[in-house]
């Protein structure tokens, strides 16, 4: 009898490790909160009353989602067989000081994605996700600041508006497998954002639909990347929206000195903004800051980000950057002023998986308005599981 229950517990272990090694299922989450100020100055004309609004306001209290967006979720893989795997990942957003859900209130508004890949063809994704810009920018300059703060460190919003951070819904994406440090990656997405009921109907061409393309290298010191983002106008719009087709060109490299790594990176964006950014704390009146997918036929702005990095002591790094966008056009948010954004960053590693993080932020001409400033400090804690 021993002896049989002995046998049946070793089948019963092997069973097992062969279940686990052919289908994995991880639950996982970052979560980013911290105490901080910000404050924004100037006047601006309200878009709607067309009366001037002082955006004189302060805020100090606590802050979420500075370095990474806080968050939690399940993705898993299956081995299919013959270098084939199935995939999928759903992944919720939500404020750490409020538990309440982000992304306009969507379950797994983060990301929700079935797929099927191999290390030999690359692999195809279905669902709303990241354009491929937004992920190639990140791989490339991401770790230039700790591994966060990308929204930060590309203008507040105000430059680099396709690669900042942008989901589409409905997002058919296919990449190549990595060949000689090169990766390349294709999407289009039938309905870019489902929330927007100006945006969606029925008819294919009713839909806001978007084309998103970007080729990265990886290869020792040097990592680059330069990606296309179009957006194609839904025929619900105005007659003067659908004039425009927005289109983003980026294009980024970094390299690792070991003593400090060096970034740089271009955008030209043209007949519209792709994804934007609030003003802290909330909106003034009829005002939000920069608005997210834009129609603008004749808008252009060129934009432009140094950055540097640099480890200090053992569990340290610092970094600094400075972005710039020059607009030619008032029509995207009422004013034409060019924007720059000065960032200085520290983050000190406490274990693989809990960091803290220092940042602060200055702004000028923020959406554009040549009389907008916003100043950011923030202190915070970043643990993974």
């Amino acid at each position: 009898m021993k002896n049989t229950l002995k046998i049946m517990a070793a089948l019963a272990t092997l069973l097992s490790s062969t279940t686990q090694a052919e289908t994995s299922v991880t639950l996982y989450g970052i979560l980013d909160a911290g105490v901080g100020y910000s404050k924004v100055d100037g006047t601006i004309v309200d878009p709607v009353t067309n009366q001037r609004v002082s955006l004189d306001r302060s805020r100090f209290g606590m802050t979420d989602s500075v370095k990474r967006g806080t968050r939690w979720g399940i993705r898993g893989k299956e081995d299919l067989g013959g270098g084939l795997y199935a995939k999928f990942q759903l992944e919720s957003g939500f404020n750490l000081s409020k538990g309440q859900s982000t992304q306009g209130g969507r379950l797994f508004g983060r990301n929700a994605t079935v797929g099927l890949g191999s290390d030999n063809w690359g692999q195809f994704n279905l669902g709303r996700q990241y354009n491929i810009g937004s992920r190639y920018f990140y791989s490339v300059l991401g770790p230039m600041f700790g591994g966060g703060f990308t929204q930060l460190n590309m203008g507040s919003g105000s430059g680099f508006s396709s690669v900042n951070w942008v989901r589409y819904d409905q997002l058919v994406t296919y990449e190549t497998p990595t060949i000689n440090g090169f990766t390349m990656g294709l999407g289009y997405s039938f309905s870019a954002d489902d929330s927007k009921s100006n945006q969606v109907g029925f008819n294919t061409a009713d839909n806001t639909r978007a084309i998103t393309a970007a080729l990265r290298y990886g290869n020792g010191p040097l990592s680059a990347f330069i990606s296309y983002d179009q957006l194609n106008p839904s025929n619900k719009l105005s007659d003067q929206q659908t004039q425009a087709t927005p289109r983003s060109y980026v294009v980024g490299a970094a390299y690792d000195f070991e003593v400090a790594k060096l970034a740089l990176a271009y955008s030209r964006t043209t007949d519209g903004w792709f994804g934007g950014a609030g003003l802290p704390g909330g909106a003034v009146g009829n005002f939000s800051g920069v608005p997210t997918n834009v129609f603008v036929d004749g808008f252009k702005s060129n934009s432009y980000l140094v950055a540097v990095s640099a480890p200090v002591g053992a569990a340290g790094s610092m970094f600094g950057s400075w972005a710039r966008a020059d607009a030619n056009n008032k029509d995207l948010t009422g004013g034409d002023a060019s924007s720059n954004t000065f960032s200085l960053g520290y983050t000190y590693t406490l274990s693989k998986r809990t960091e803290l993080y220092a940042v602060g932020s200055y702004t000028d001409n923020f959406a554009f308005l040549d009389d907008a400033k916003v100043k950011t400090v923030s202190v915070g804690l970043r643990h993974q599981f």
